[in-house]
Protein backbone atom coordinates (compact mmCIF):
# COMPACT_ATOMS: atom_id res chain seq x y z
CA UNK A 1 0.00 0.00 0.00
CA UNK A 2 2.96 2.35 0.57
CA UNK A 3 4.46 1.95 -2.94
CA UNK A 4 2.19 4.42 -4.79
CA UNK A 5 2.91 7.15 -2.23
CA UNK A 6 6.63 6.44 -2.57
CA UNK A 7 6.47 6.69 -6.35
CA UNK A 8 4.54 9.96 -6.23
CA UNK A 9 7.10 11.41 -3.80
CA UNK A 10 9.90 10.48 -6.20
CA UNK A 11 8.14 12.07 -9.18
CA UNK A 12 7.39 15.19 -7.16
CA UNK A 13 11.03 15.58 -6.18
CA UNK A 14 12.16 15.24 -9.79
CA UNK A 15 9.78 18.05 -10.77
CA UNK A 16 10.98 20.19 -7.85
CA UNK A 17 14.63 19.83 -8.82
CA UNK A 18 13.85 20.66 -12.47
CA UNK A 19 12.65 24.25 -11.90
CA UNK A 20 16.03 25.99 -12.35
CA UNK A 21 16.81 23.85 -15.37
CA UNK A 22 13.57 24.80 -17.06
CA UNK A 23 14.39 28.49 -16.63
CA UNK A 24 17.61 27.83 -18.52
CA UNK A 25 15.60 26.04 -21.19
CA UNK A 26 14.24 29.44 -22.26
CA UNK A 27 17.79 30.67 -22.87
CA UNK A 28 18.66 27.61 -24.95
CA UNK A 29 15.41 27.96 -26.86
CA UNK A 30 16.16 31.61 -27.65
CA UNK A 31 19.66 30.65 -28.84
CA UNK A 32 18.15 27.99 -31.11
CA UNK A 33 15.72 30.50 -32.63
CA UNK A 34 18.56 32.94 -33.33
CA UNK A 35 20.64 30.19 -34.94
CA UNK A 36 17.61 29.24 -37.00
CA UNK A 37 17.29 32.81 -38.28
CA UNK A 38 20.98 33.61 -38.87
CA UNK A 39 22.86 32.13 -41.86
CA UNK A 40 24.64 28.94 -40.74
CA UNK A 41 28.01 30.12 -42.04
CA UNK A 42 27.86 33.29 -39.90
CA UNK A 43 28.26 31.45 -36.59
CA UNK A 44 30.36 28.50 -37.79
CA UNK A 45 33.67 29.76 -36.39
CA UNK A 46 32.06 31.26 -33.23
CA UNK A 47 30.48 27.84 -32.53
CA UNK A 48 33.92 26.20 -32.52
CA UNK A 49 35.28 29.09 -30.45
CA UNK A 50 32.66 28.54 -27.74
CA UNK A 51 32.98 24.75 -27.87
CA UNK A 52 36.70 24.90 -27.13
CA UNK A 53 36.10 27.59 -24.51
CA UNK A 54 34.44 24.89 -22.39
CA UNK A 55 37.32 22.42 -22.68
CA UNK A 56 40.04 25.02 -22.10
CA UNK A 57 38.16 26.35 -19.09
CA UNK A 58 38.36 22.89 -17.53
CA UNK A 59 42.06 22.66 -18.37
CA UNK A 60 42.67 25.78 -16.29
CA UNK A 61 40.46 24.61 -13.43
CA UNK A 62 42.37 21.33 -12.93
CA UNK A 63 39.25 19.95 -11.26
CA UNK A 64 39.66 22.43 -8.41
CA UNK A 65 36.01 23.47 -8.65
CA UNK A 66 35.17 19.95 -7.51
CA UNK A 67 37.79 20.21 -4.74
CA UNK A 68 36.17 23.45 -3.61
CA UNK A 69 32.78 21.73 -3.48
CA UNK A 70 34.25 18.87 -1.46
CA UNK A 71 36.46 20.77 1.03
CA UNK A 72 34.88 24.23 1.39
CA UNK A 73 33.08 23.28 4.61
CA UNK A 74 35.94 21.01 5.77
CA UNK A 75 39.03 23.03 4.78
CA UNK A 76 42.55 21.94 5.74
CA UNK A 77 43.75 23.05 9.15
CA UNK A 78 44.71 26.70 9.26
CA UNK A 79 42.49 27.74 6.35
CA UNK A 80 38.90 28.74 5.67
CA UNK A 81 36.46 28.13 2.86
CA UNK A 82 37.18 31.60 1.49
CA UNK A 83 40.93 31.01 1.54
CA UNK A 84 40.32 27.77 -0.36
CA UNK A 85 38.38 29.77 -2.93
CA UNK A 86 41.25 32.26 -3.23
CA UNK A 87 43.84 29.50 -3.54
CA UNK A 88 41.93 27.62 -6.24
CA UNK A 89 41.18 30.68 -8.35
CA UNK A 90 44.75 31.98 -8.06
CA UNK A 91 46.31 28.71 -9.24
CA UNK A 92 43.78 28.33 -12.06
CA UNK A 93 44.40 31.86 -13.33
CA UNK A 94 48.15 31.18 -13.32
CA UNK A 95 47.69 27.94 -15.27
CA UNK A 96 45.46 29.70 -17.80
CA UNK A 97 47.98 32.52 -18.22
CA UNK A 98 50.81 30.06 -18.86
CA UNK A 99 48.75 27.91 -21.24
CA UNK A 100 47.36 30.95 -23.07
CA UNK A 101 50.76 32.62 -23.36
CA UNK A 102 52.53 29.54 -24.68
CA UNK A 103 49.68 28.60 -27.00
CA UNK A 104 49.23 32.11 -28.39
CA UNK A 105 52.93 32.87 -28.91
CA UNK A 106 54.26 29.55 -30.19
CA UNK A 107 51.29 27.51 -31.43
CA UNK A 108 48.64 29.97 -32.62
CA UNK A 109 48.42 28.67 -36.21
CA UNK A 110 48.33 24.93 -35.38
CA UNK A 111 45.79 25.53 -32.61
CA UNK A 112 43.60 27.61 -34.92
CA UNK A 113 43.61 24.76 -37.45
CA UNK A 114 42.99 22.11 -34.78
CA UNK A 115 40.14 24.12 -33.27
CA UNK A 116 38.44 24.76 -36.62
CA UNK A 117 38.76 28.54 -36.36
CA UNK A 118 39.29 29.06 -40.08
CA UNK A 119 42.22 30.14 -42.23
CA UNK A 120 42.68 33.46 -40.41
CA UNK A 121 41.87 32.08 -36.96
CA UNK A 122 45.36 32.42 -35.45
CA UNK A 123 44.47 35.91 -34.25
CA UNK A 124 41.52 34.50 -32.31
CA UNK A 125 43.60 32.05 -30.25
CA UNK A 126 44.65 34.57 -27.51
CA UNK A 127 41.02 35.65 -27.14
CA UNK A 128 39.97 32.01 -26.89
CA UNK A 129 42.19 31.55 -23.83
CA UNK A 130 40.98 34.86 -22.39
CA UNK A 131 37.36 33.83 -22.89
CA UNK A 132 38.05 30.50 -21.19
CA UNK A 133 39.70 32.31 -18.26
CA UNK A 134 36.70 34.61 -17.81
CA UNK A 135 34.30 31.66 -18.02
CA UNK A 136 36.46 29.90 -15.42
CA UNK A 137 36.07 32.83 -12.99
CA UNK A 138 32.31 32.85 -13.57
CA UNK A 139 32.22 29.12 -12.82
CA UNK A 140 34.23 29.55 -9.61
CA UNK A 141 31.86 32.29 -8.45
CA UNK A 142 28.93 30.04 -9.25
CA UNK A 143 30.35 27.33 -6.97
CA UNK A 144 31.05 29.88 -4.22
CA UNK A 145 27.52 31.29 -4.26
CA UNK A 146 26.11 27.78 -4.11
CA UNK A 147 28.31 26.79 -1.18
CA UNK A 148 27.37 29.93 0.77
CA UNK A 149 23.66 29.24 0.19
CA UNK A 150 23.07 32.53 -1.59
CA UNK A 151 20.20 31.00 -3.54
CA UNK A 152 18.99 34.09 -5.37
CA UNK A 153 22.48 35.15 -6.49
CA UNK A 154 23.37 31.56 -7.41
CA UNK A 155 20.25 31.18 -9.57
CA UNK A 156 20.65 34.49 -11.38
CA UNK A 157 24.38 33.95 -11.92
CA UNK A 158 23.69 30.46 -13.30
CA UNK A 159 21.22 31.90 -15.80
CA UNK A 160 23.64 34.65 -16.82
CA UNK A 161 26.39 32.06 -17.23
CA UNK A 162 24.17 30.02 -19.54
CA UNK A 163 23.24 33.16 -21.47
CA UNK A 164 26.92 34.02 -21.98
CA UNK A 165 27.76 30.52 -23.11
CA UNK A 166 24.81 29.94 -25.43
CA UNK A 167 23.03 33.15 -26.37
CA UNK A 168 24.66 36.58 -25.98
CA UNK A 169 27.62 35.92 -28.28
CA UNK A 170 25.15 35.28 -31.15
CA UNK A 171 23.55 38.74 -30.99
CA UNK A 172 26.19 40.51 -33.16
CA UNK A 173 25.09 38.19 -35.97
CA UNK A 174 22.12 40.47 -36.62
CA UNK A 175 24.44 43.24 -37.81
CA UNK A 176 27.60 41.49 -39.04
CA UNK A 177 29.03 38.09 -40.01
CA UNK A 178 32.55 38.96 -38.81
CA UNK A 179 33.64 36.26 -36.36
CA UNK A 180 35.55 38.88 -34.35
CA UNK A 181 32.28 40.58 -33.43
CA UNK A 182 30.89 37.29 -32.03
CA UNK A 183 34.11 36.81 -30.05
CA UNK A 184 33.91 40.35 -28.67
CA UNK A 185 30.32 39.71 -27.60
CA UNK A 186 31.39 36.58 -25.72
CA UNK A 187 34.30 38.34 -23.99
CA UNK A 188 32.24 41.36 -22.91
CA UNK A 189 29.40 39.21 -21.55
CA UNK A 190 31.64 36.90 -19.50
CA UNK A 191 33.71 39.86 -18.25
CA UNK A 192 30.58 41.74 -17.16
CA UNK A 193 29.19 38.76 -15.24
CA UNK A 194 32.58 38.00 -13.64
CA UNK A 195 33.12 41.58 -12.42
CA UNK A 196 29.56 42.03 -11.14
CA UNK A 197 29.39 38.80 -9.15
CA UNK A 198 32.99 39.07 -7.91
CA UNK A 199 32.12 42.43 -6.35
CA UNK A 200 28.87 41.00 -4.98
CA UNK A 201 30.67 38.03 -3.44
CA UNK A 202 33.21 40.41 -1.85
CA UNK A 203 30.59 42.48 -0.05
CA UNK A 204 30.57 42.06 3.71
CA UNK A 205 33.91 40.25 3.79
CA UNK A 206 36.47 41.39 6.33
CA UNK A 207 39.63 42.71 4.71
CA UNK A 208 42.63 40.49 5.33
CA UNK A 209 46.32 41.07 4.72
CA UNK A 210 47.13 40.38 1.06
CA UNK A 211 48.69 36.99 0.36
CA UNK A 212 51.61 36.96 -2.05
CA UNK A 213 52.32 34.04 -4.38
CA UNK A 214 51.18 30.44 -4.04
CA UNK A 215 53.42 29.25 -1.20
CA UNK A 216 51.07 30.31 1.65
CA UNK A 217 48.42 28.05 0.09
CA UNK A 218 50.67 24.98 -0.14
CA UNK A 219 48.72 23.10 2.55
CA UNK A 220 45.49 23.71 0.62
CA UNK A 221 46.97 22.45 -2.63
CA UNK A 222 48.18 19.26 -0.94
CA UNK A 223 44.55 18.41 -0.18
CA UNK A 224 42.80 19.92 -3.19
CA UNK A 225 45.02 19.02 -6.14
CA UNK A 226 45.09 15.21 -5.78
CA UNK A 227 41.30 15.17 -5.47
CA UNK A 228 40.64 17.58 -8.33
CA UNK A 229 43.13 16.30 -10.89
CA UNK A 230 41.54 12.84 -10.84
CA UNK A 231 38.22 14.41 -11.87
CA UNK A 232 39.63 16.93 -14.36
CA UNK A 233 40.13 14.66 -17.42
CA UNK A 234 36.43 13.79 -17.77
CA UNK A 235 35.43 17.46 -17.50
CA UNK A 236 37.98 18.35 -20.21
CA UNK A 237 37.06 15.49 -22.54
CA UNK A 238 33.23 15.64 -22.55
CA UNK A 239 32.96 19.03 -24.37
CA UNK A 240 35.35 17.65 -27.00
CA UNK A 241 32.62 15.41 -28.45
CA UNK A 242 31.01 18.41 -30.10
CA UNK A 243 34.23 20.38 -30.57
CA UNK A 244 36.05 17.63 -32.49
CA UNK A 245 33.21 17.37 -35.00
CA UNK A 246 33.24 21.14 -35.51
CA UNK A 247 37.03 21.09 -35.96
CA UNK A 248 36.91 18.49 -38.73
CA UNK A 249 34.07 20.32 -40.43
CA UNK A 250 35.99 23.59 -40.17
CA UNK A 251 38.92 22.00 -42.01
CA UNK A 252 37.16 19.74 -44.54
CA UNK A 253 33.67 21.17 -45.16
CA UNK A 254 32.06 24.51 -46.06
CA UNK A 255 31.32 26.92 -43.22
CA UNK A 256 27.58 26.41 -43.82
CA UNK A 257 27.90 22.73 -42.86
CA UNK A 258 29.85 23.62 -39.73
CA UNK A 259 27.12 26.05 -38.69
CA UNK A 260 24.29 23.65 -39.62
CA UNK A 261 25.88 20.93 -37.49
CA UNK A 262 25.99 23.29 -34.51
CA UNK A 263 22.32 24.20 -35.04
CA UNK A 264 21.33 20.51 -35.10
CA UNK A 265 23.47 19.83 -32.04
CA UNK A 266 21.81 22.68 -30.12
CA UNK A 267 18.37 21.44 -31.14
CA UNK A 268 19.15 17.88 -30.05
CA UNK A 269 20.57 19.06 -26.72
CA UNK A 270 17.25 20.70 -25.80
CA UNK A 271 15.96 17.22 -25.08
CA UNK A 272 18.44 16.90 -22.21
CA UNK A 273 16.33 19.46 -20.32
CA UNK A 274 13.93 16.60 -19.60
CA UNK A 275 16.77 14.64 -18.02
CA UNK A 276 18.70 17.41 -16.26
CA UNK A 277 16.31 17.86 -13.34
CA UNK A 278 16.10 14.09 -13.02
CA UNK A 279 19.91 13.88 -12.79
CA UNK A 280 20.07 16.52 -10.06
CA UNK A 281 17.79 14.40 -7.88
CA UNK A 282 18.70 10.90 -9.06
CA UNK A 283 22.46 10.87 -8.41
CA UNK A 284 22.25 11.71 -4.68
CA UNK A 285 19.28 9.32 -4.33
CA UNK A 286 21.26 6.39 -5.78
CA UNK A 287 24.26 7.08 -3.54
CA UNK A 288 22.03 7.29 -0.46
CA UNK A 289 19.91 4.18 -1.16
CA UNK A 290 21.92 1.81 -3.36
CA UNK A 291 22.29 -0.72 -0.52
CA UNK A 292 18.58 -0.94 0.32
CA UNK A 293 16.73 0.14 -2.86
CA UNK A 294 18.47 -1.80 -5.65
CA UNK A 295 15.21 -3.27 -6.97
CA UNK A 296 13.53 0.13 -7.10
CA UNK A 297 16.57 1.70 -8.79
CA UNK A 298 16.25 -0.99 -11.46
CA UNK A 299 12.57 -0.17 -11.96
CA UNK A 300 13.40 3.51 -12.41
CA UNK A 301 16.03 2.52 -14.98
CA UNK A 302 13.36 0.75 -17.03
CA UNK A 303 10.98 3.71 -16.74
CA UNK A 304 13.73 6.06 -17.93
CA UNK A 305 14.46 3.79 -20.89
CA UNK A 306 10.81 3.68 -21.91
CA UNK A 307 10.47 7.47 -21.73
CA UNK A 308 13.66 8.15 -23.67
CA UNK A 309 13.10 5.49 -26.34
CA UNK A 310 9.47 6.55 -26.78
CA UNK A 311 10.32 10.25 -26.98
CA UNK A 312 13.07 9.51 -29.51
CA UNK A 313 10.59 7.67 -31.75
CA UNK A 314 8.11 10.55 -31.57
CA UNK A 315 10.80 13.08 -32.45
CA UNK A 316 11.87 11.13 -35.53
CA UNK A 317 8.23 10.68 -36.57
CA UNK A 318 7.49 14.41 -36.39
CA UNK A 319 10.91 15.98 -37.02
CA UNK A 320 9.70 17.39 -40.34
CA UNK A 321 7.58 19.89 -38.39
CA UNK A 322 10.73 21.33 -36.79
CA UNK A 323 12.26 22.03 -40.17
CA UNK A 324 9.05 23.56 -41.45
CA UNK A 325 9.53 26.09 -38.63
CA UNK A 326 13.21 26.52 -39.64
CA UNK A 327 13.14 26.02 -43.43
CA UNK A 328 16.62 27.53 -43.86
CA UNK A 329 18.01 24.63 -41.80
CA UNK A 330 16.23 21.84 -43.72
CA UNK A 331 19.65 20.50 -44.75
CA UNK A 332 19.90 19.14 -41.18
CA UNK A 333 16.95 16.77 -41.71
CA UNK A 334 18.92 13.76 -43.10
CA UNK A 335 21.36 13.60 -40.18
CA UNK A 336 19.26 15.00 -37.33
CA UNK A 337 18.15 11.49 -36.19
CA UNK A 338 21.82 10.66 -35.63
CA UNK A 339 22.26 13.77 -33.46
CA UNK A 340 19.24 12.68 -31.44
CA UNK A 341 20.60 9.13 -31.12
CA UNK A 342 23.84 10.52 -29.65
CA UNK A 343 21.76 12.37 -27.04
CA UNK A 344 19.80 9.18 -26.27
CA UNK A 345 23.02 7.33 -25.44
CA UNK A 346 24.15 10.20 -23.21
CA UNK A 347 20.86 10.22 -21.28
CA UNK A 348 20.76 6.43 -20.89
CA UNK A 349 23.99 6.62 -18.91
CA UNK A 350 21.92 8.05 -16.04
CA UNK A 351 20.51 4.60 -15.38
CA UNK A 352 23.55 2.41 -15.93
CA UNK A 353 26.89 3.91 -14.83
CA UNK A 354 26.59 4.71 -11.12
CA UNK A 355 28.31 1.46 -10.22
CA UNK A 356 31.67 2.99 -11.12
CA UNK A 357 31.39 5.72 -8.50
CA UNK A 358 29.70 3.45 -5.95
CA UNK A 359 32.72 1.14 -6.22
CA UNK A 360 35.01 4.20 -6.03
CA UNK A 361 36.32 3.54 -9.54
CA UNK A 362 35.78 6.96 -11.19
CA UNK A 363 38.70 6.29 -13.51
CA UNK A 364 36.42 3.88 -15.39
CA UNK A 365 34.18 6.82 -16.35
CA UNK A 366 37.26 8.78 -17.43
CA UNK A 367 38.47 5.87 -19.56
CA UNK A 368 35.03 5.50 -21.12
CA UNK A 369 34.92 9.21 -21.98
CA UNK A 370 38.47 9.07 -23.43
CA UNK A 371 37.63 6.01 -25.54
CA UNK A 372 34.62 7.95 -26.86
CA UNK A 373 36.89 10.86 -27.87
CA UNK A 374 39.23 8.43 -29.65
CA UNK A 375 36.30 6.87 -31.52
CA UNK A 376 35.09 10.35 -32.49
CA UNK A 377 38.49 11.35 -33.91
CA UNK A 378 38.89 8.07 -35.81
CA UNK A 379 35.42 8.16 -37.39
CA UNK A 380 35.60 11.87 -38.25
CA UNK A 381 39.07 11.47 -39.78
CA UNK A 382 37.75 8.75 -42.11
CA UNK A 383 34.25 10.04 -42.91
CA UNK A 384 34.24 13.86 -42.74
CA UNK A 385 36.62 14.41 -45.70
CA UNK A 386 34.34 12.19 -47.86
CA UNK A 387 30.86 12.77 -46.49
CA UNK A 388 31.07 16.14 -44.73
CA UNK A 389 28.47 16.84 -42.08
CA UNK A 390 26.96 13.34 -42.28
CA UNK A 391 30.36 11.91 -41.33
CA UNK A 392 30.56 14.29 -38.37
CA UNK A 393 27.12 13.16 -37.18
CA UNK A 394 28.23 9.50 -37.38
CA UNK A 395 31.36 10.46 -35.42
CA UNK A 396 29.24 12.02 -32.67
CA UNK A 397 27.10 8.87 -32.46
CA UNK A 398 30.23 6.70 -32.35
CA UNK A 399 31.63 8.79 -29.48
CA UNK A 400 28.49 8.65 -27.34
CA UNK A 401 27.75 4.99 -28.13
CA UNK A 402 31.31 3.94 -27.24
CA UNK A 403 31.22 5.92 -24.01
CA UNK A 404 27.80 4.50 -23.13
CA UNK A 405 28.82 0.88 -23.78
CA UNK A 406 32.11 1.06 -21.88
CA UNK A 407 30.72 2.88 -18.85
CA UNK A 408 27.62 0.67 -18.78
CA UNK A 409 29.58 -2.59 -18.88
CA UNK A 410 31.92 -1.48 -16.08
CA UNK A 411 29.12 0.15 -14.08
CA UNK A 412 26.98 -2.99 -14.19
CA UNK A 413 29.97 -5.11 -13.18
CA UNK A 414 30.26 -3.17 -9.91
CA UNK A 415 26.55 -2.53 -9.26
CA UNK A 416 23.66 -3.87 -11.32
CA UNK A 417 20.81 -1.49 -12.12
CA UNK A 418 19.50 -3.20 -15.27
CA UNK A 419 16.77 -5.72 -14.35
CA UNK A 420 16.71 -7.29 -17.82
CA UNK A 421 19.76 -7.14 -20.06
CA UNK A 422 17.81 -8.57 -23.01
CA UNK A 423 15.17 -5.84 -22.75
CA UNK A 424 17.79 -3.07 -22.57
CA UNK A 425 19.79 -4.53 -25.50
CA UNK A 426 16.63 -4.76 -27.60
CA UNK A 427 15.86 -1.13 -26.80
CA UNK A 428 19.41 -0.12 -27.74
CA UNK A 429 19.26 -1.91 -31.10
CA UNK A 430 15.78 -0.60 -31.90
CA UNK A 431 16.99 2.95 -31.22
CA UNK A 432 19.76 2.42 -33.76
CA UNK A 433 17.12 1.11 -36.18
CA UNK A 434 14.99 4.24 -35.69
CA UNK A 435 18.00 6.45 -36.47
CA UNK A 436 18.78 4.46 -39.64
CA UNK A 437 15.15 4.78 -40.76
CA UNK A 438 15.29 8.53 -40.13
CA UNK A 439 18.43 8.88 -42.26
CA UNK A 440 17.41 6.59 -45.14
CA UNK A 441 13.85 7.92 -45.42
CA UNK A 442 14.59 11.51 -44.43
CA UNK A 443 12.60 12.89 -47.35
CA UNK A 444 9.80 10.32 -47.33
CA UNK A 445 7.59 11.30 -44.41
CA UNK A 446 4.99 8.52 -44.76
CA UNK A 447 7.43 5.59 -44.86
CA UNK A 448 9.49 7.08 -42.03
CA UNK A 449 6.38 7.69 -39.94
CA UNK A 450 4.96 4.20 -40.44
CA UNK A 451 8.22 2.32 -39.77
CA UNK A 452 9.06 4.40 -36.69
CA UNK A 453 5.50 4.01 -35.36
CA UNK A 454 5.90 0.23 -35.74
CA UNK A 455 9.07 0.33 -33.64
CA UNK A 456 7.30 2.49 -31.06
CA UNK A 457 4.58 -0.18 -30.87
CA UNK A 458 7.28 -2.81 -30.27
CA UNK A 459 8.73 -0.65 -27.50
CA UNK A 460 5.34 -0.38 -25.82
CA UNK A 461 5.05 -4.19 -25.85
CA UNK A 462 8.56 -4.75 -24.53
CA UNK A 463 7.98 -2.21 -21.76
CA UNK A 464 4.26 -2.79 -21.20
CA UNK A 465 4.66 -3.24 -17.42
CA UNK A 466 6.57 0.06 -17.22
CA UNK A 467 3.97 1.72 -19.45
CA UNK A 468 1.26 0.66 -17.01
CA UNK A 469 3.34 2.02 -14.12
CA UNK A 470 3.67 5.38 -15.87
CA UNK A 471 -0.10 5.42 -16.34
CA UNK A 472 -0.54 4.86 -12.60
CA UNK A 473 1.84 7.72 -11.80
CA UNK A 474 0.00 10.01 -14.20
CA UNK A 475 -3.38 9.14 -12.74
CA UNK A 476 -1.99 9.74 -9.26
CA UNK A 477 -1.06 13.29 -10.29
CA UNK A 478 -4.53 13.80 -11.80
CA UNK A 479 -6.30 12.59 -8.65
CA UNK A 480 -4.15 14.81 -6.43
CA UNK A 481 -4.87 17.82 -8.65
CA UNK A 482 -8.63 17.15 -8.59
CA UNK A 483 -8.65 16.73 -4.81
CA UNK A 484 -6.64 19.95 -4.40
CA UNK A 485 -8.94 21.92 -6.70
CA UNK A 486 -12.03 20.65 -4.83
CA UNK A 487 -10.62 21.50 -1.41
Amino acid sequence: MSEPKKTESFAGNVMKYSIATYLGFGISGAALIIKGVLPAESYAVPASFMAYTMSLMNVGMLGLDQSLLRFYHEPPAGSTGRSMFAACTRLSVLVMLLAGGIGSIFFAKPLAAAFGLGASGAGLVPFLFLNAALYMLVRYLNVLLRLENNVRAYTTETLWMQACLNLIYLLPGFVTQDARAFVLGALCSFAGVAVFYWRRASKGQTKEAPVRGLRPYAHIYRAALPYGIVLAPAAILIPLYRAICLSFLGNYAPAAEQGSFDFAYTLAQLVTTIQAGFSTYWGPYVYAHYRTEQERIGRIHDLLNLLIFGFFCLLVMFEDIIFIIFPAKSACLPYFPLMMLAVVFSILCEGTVYGNTIARKPFQDTIGTAVGVAANIAVCAVLVPRFGVMGAAVGLVAANATMFLYRTVTGQYYYRTIPSFSRTICGFLLAVGVAVIGVVFAHNFIIKFVLTAAILFIYCNIYRAQLYKLWQIFMGFVRRYLLHSQA
